[in-house]
């Protein structure tokens, strides 16, 4: 579904005084870890064929502090639909009107600015803002829909927000089907049917705000939400169905129809190419790397476009496409090699919904594509990422797979080696200046900003960034090279930098940190009434050798520990200190795993954190002998 253009119009009554939006009449449990309570909230949406319906909702929301971003209105639009109304008030603590929205307010721009040729989707953007603490904001709209690719769920509460009163309505021709699941809530709909048309209703009164806190599953897994989906849709002359993940796949299959041919000439590149080679899998990397030679990524969203990808010739026009016609383009290169492969949607990002084979939602934002022949993996829009390496983008969560049967569940590939070998040369001086040459091979997860900075941030700025990331005071590089490996999921880190305050000198004594640019520092807040279970949802392993060549006339006085060990069901700590002559040599292994626990042994997590940290802050102390 698609939001639309709408216009400010201009009230229909005079605003009034509303007592009832007194912050003082607020419950003390509504208030609780709230940044927001929404006063009253009521959300209609009524279908009245499979490409028509109508979407009204008022909003009456009391923002206690600047931490949530309820006085904001964002609506998208494009040809396909229109908003009848907008309506806007402003009011004070005590409930007096203070003002309505202004059409100067609200600012018109492209939904997916920078990265789209061709883009009629937009966005209005309404913000109201006042400088005194508790305010009340209410917004109106209604929007009318002329094609329906899916249903608006219901979100009820964002964290750190409670809930006064509030519900969601759909009403439908009798005719029409509406399937719907709840999310960490028990509520169920009241349904009633009159003049052959079907209501569901779903309310919910004095909810209490959910706190948000770092570490913790993600909003799918702890806010209440009610999903809905049609039985029947229908967009740009397009019938579908969203009954089952089979059905949706089906309408993606007859998108797709007849649009991965290629041009004679490129079949014959194709041919060419994947001469001589013995394997589907060496095919399917000489192919992978010719899409990545040969096209670019771009956002392409016109009418059904969000969904159907443009057909092959297109791309090998152009030589740019979206996820969407850059999948089906490698699909089209692996068909013409002999090799079937299967495009598969996706929610890219780290907030993803776990699907469920009872229940076919619209909950994508991406597109991959699958060969199950080899098990591999392909994500078409990087210029850069090796064959089978999906990343943290869209690794490690559960996928629909677009099969000539029609859609199915899959899994991507779990995050596993993601890992770091560093090492560090550090050659201090008596004034406590130092150089440092640093050497790393990353790879997993470690590496993926680097090589997403080689491939959109100009050399200066990619420069700036890494240099920001120091923990180093005004450290500055003399050397950086950064180098991706083509076949592997890994970079290759090198830089020389001059530190001017490295160590701190105090009479003949200097106190040097023992681990200068990798110390671990990721401490979780301390938390005796822990709420949530911990989640963390992929691990790593660093492994760090740092030589230390000490001053000249300068001798190790002390160190607090030289060797620490920490093994736990959590992870693995070791830190080695070896003497030499005019050299100190540190050997680290760090192994965070990926975890999930009961809220109760927060603490425990939280104080293995928080030792490596401890170990990792060490300074040696040297003194000067001579």
């Amino acid at each position: 579904m698609r939001t639309s253009f709408f216009l400010l119009l201009p009230f229909f009554a005079l605003a009034q005084n509303e007592p009832a939006y007194k912050t003082t009449l607020l419950s003390p449990e509504l208030l609780e870890h709230a940044n927001a309570v929404i006063r009253f909230q009521e959300i209609t949406f009524s279908v009245s064929a499979p490409d028509e319906a109508i979407l009204k909702e008022k909003r009456v929301v009391t923002l206690l502090n600047n931490k949530s971003e309820y006085n904001e209105l964002v609506l998208f639009y494009d040809k396909f639909n229109k908003i009848g109304k907008i309506r806007g008030y402003l009011y004070d603590a005590d409930g007096n009107f203070l003002r309505d929205v202004e059409k100067k307010e609200i600012e018109d721009h492209s939904a997916i600015q920078g990265f789209s040729v061709y883009e009629d989707n937009r966005v209005r953007y309404l913000k109201v803002n006042h400088n005194q603490y508790p305010y009340t904001v209410v917004f109106e709209y209604e929007i009318k829909f002329t094609d329906l690719l899916s249903y608006p769920d219901w979100d009820i509460q964002h964290f750190n927000t409670s809930v006064e009163r509030a519900s969601f309505a759909v009403t439908l021709s009798a005719d029409l089907k509406l399937h719907y699941k709840a999310l960490n809530t028990q509520i169920e709909p009241v349904v009633t049917s009159d003049g052959g048309k079907r209501r569901y209703q779903w309310e919910v009164k004095n909810q209490k705000a959910i706190k948000y806190e770092p570490y913790a599953p993600s909003g799918y897994d702890l806010l209440p939400q009610i999903r809905v989906s049609p039985d029947v849709f229908k967009a740009d002359g397009y019938t579908g169905s969203m009954a089952s993940w089979k059905a949706f796949g089906q309408f993606q299959n007859e998108l797709a129809k007849g649009r991965d041919e290629l041009s004679p000439t490129l079949k014959e590149k194709v041919r060419e190419l994947t001469a001589g080679l013995k394997t589907d899998t060496e095919k399917i990397a000489v192919l992978y790397r010719y899409l990545q030679e040969n096209t670019r990524y771009v956002s392409i969203q016109l009418g059904i476009g969000g969904w159907q990808p443009f057909d092959a010739q297109y791309v090998e026009k152009n030589k740019y496409g979206d996820c969407k016609a850059l999948s089906n383009f490698m699909k089209a290169l692996l068909k013409e090699a002999g090799i079937v492969s299967y495009p598969a949607i996706v929610k890219a990002g780290d907030q993803f919904l776990d699907l469920s084979e009872d229940f076919a939602t619209n909950a994508f934002n991406h597109m991959i594509l699958y060969v199950p022949s080899q098990d591999i993996w392909l994500e078409c829009t990087s210029a850069s990422y090796p064959p089978n390496y999906l990343g943290s983008f869209t690794g490690n969560r559960k996928v629909i797979l677009i099969t000539e049967q029609g859609g199915k569940i899959a899994r991507t590939p779990e995050l596993k080696e993601n890992f770091a070998s560093n090492h560090t040369e550090v050659n201090v001086s008596a004034d406590g200046k130092a150089s440092i040459a640093f050497r790393s091979i990353l790879r997993g997860t470690l590496h993926e900003w680097y090589r997403y900075a080689l491939e959109n941030l100009p050399p200066a700025e990619m420069k700036k960034q890494i240099q920001e990331q120091n923990p180093l005071p005004q450290a500055y590089f003399s050397q950086l090279d950064v180098v991706p490996e083509k076949a592997e999921p890994a970079v290759r880190l090198d830089y020389k930098m001059d530190v001017p305050q490295f160590g701190s000198k105090a009479g003949k004594r200097l106190f040097l940190p023992l681990n200068p640019v990798n110390a671990f520092s990721d401490v979780p807040p301390a938390n005796d009434k822990r709420l949530h279970p911990v989640e963390v949802s992929t691990g790593y392993v660093e492994h760090d050798t740092i030589v230390f060549r000490l001053p000249e006339g300068y001798t190790v006085e002390s160190i607090p520990a030289e060797n620490t060990t920490l093994k736990t069901e959590f992870g693995f700590y070791s830190s080695q200190i070896f003497r030499q002559e005019k050299a100190l040599v540190l050997v680290r292994r760090l192994e965070m795993k990926p975890v999930r626990l009961p809220a109760e042994r927060y603490g425990e997590w939280r104080n293995f954190c928080r030792d490596i940290a401890k170990s990792d802050a060490m300074k040696v102390v040297l003194v000067n002998k001579t």
